[in-house]
């Protein structure tokens, strides 16, 4: 009885990485839809949309339609409809025009014939955790777009019905929105001492499971080796420390011009006071002298 049910065990772990399988027609589809991204990485203009819209196939709708609403940068990218997590098999087209584009722009590398890169991907075991990344980064672009404008306060983001299978999926989709929002913005804000600023993009942004989006401190997950374009870094490294960049942006502004309670606020119930994962930032040794005055 011990083979069936080991096999059974086997199966059930690695179904995720099953092969994806295209018809021709799909697969020539998904490459041009990879060639125009990586043409207009933020899928902008009415042409961009046209040219999209015509590859469509039934295999192929959902990256379409998602294409054309992040190129709008349209409040519905926000919706459950686009943040919740796509199937792996989507997932692996949504890799494939990543590393298409990556192909395309390489600056180490020459360029391979981009149906070969498409069906190395398509052939390949992938980390689906490499693959979630990706989709929240590729609408990244559509979501700060739309920040740009709109007043997100009144929308609310429950995390727990985005169909996320664990934590580790949960945090992937926390360290994105929140970068996409206000991650490099508020870098660039902090470095103008623009506090301003920094506080009218903080009040206009969504709440995540009902609360301030500094409350969200369920961050355990294991570390682990992600991709980027050519290189690999710890995971936690990188995305702790945009998150501890936005964290202190807005905690400065707050005690440069509003009530110093509104400061203590956000640093008491943000990771501004979780010791534990300061080791990840690159203000660690700031965040611990902080860290020990308030106690």
């Amino acid at each position: 009885m011990k083979k069936p049910i080991s096999l059974l065990f086997f199966l059930i772990v690695f179904s995720n990485y099953a092969q994806v399988k295209l018809e021709n027609k799909d697969l020539k589809n998904l490459i041009a839809i990879s060639e125009k991204y990586s043409q207009n990485p933020n899928a902008s203009g009415e042409q961009f949309a046209k040219s999209i819209d015509s590859l469509k196939t039934p295999k192929l709708n959902s990256i379409c339609e998602t294409l054309i609403e992040v190129g709008k940068g349209s409040e519905s990218l926000i919706s459950k409809k686009y943040l919740s997590r796509p199937n792996n098999e989507e997932l692996v087209l949504w890799y494939v025009i990543r590393e298409i584009h990556y192909n395309l722009v390489s600056e180490k590398q020459k360029p391979r014939p981009n149906i070969e890169v498409a069906k190395e991907i398509l052939s390949q075991k992938i980390d689906e955790r490499w693959l979630l990344d990706n989709y929240y980064y590729r609408i990244h672009g559509g979501i700060a777009s739309l920040f740009n404008n709109a007043d997100l306060s009144s929308k609310n983001i429950n995390i727990d019905e985005l169909g996320l299978k664990n934590e580790t999926e949960k945090c992937i989709f926390y360290f994105n929105t929140m970068n996409s929002l206000v991650g490099g913005r508020f870098k660039v804000l902090l470095m103008l001492k623009k506090y301003d600023k920094i506080l009218a993009f903080s009040e206009k942004l969504p709440t995540f499971n009902g609360k301030k989006y500094y409350y969200h401190t369920d961050l355990d997950f294991d570390d682990f080796e992600w991709t980027g374009y050519e290189e690999s870094k710890s995971y936690s490294k990188v995305n702790f420390d945009n998150l501890y960049h936005v964290l202190l942006a807005q905690f400065m502004a707050l005690s440069e011009l509003k009530d110093k309670k509104e400061a203590q606020e956000l640093y008491f119930n943000s990771i501004l006071h979780k010791e534990k994962y300061f080791k990840y930032a690159t203000a660690k040794d700031d965040l611990q002298y902080i860290y020990l005055k308030s106690k």
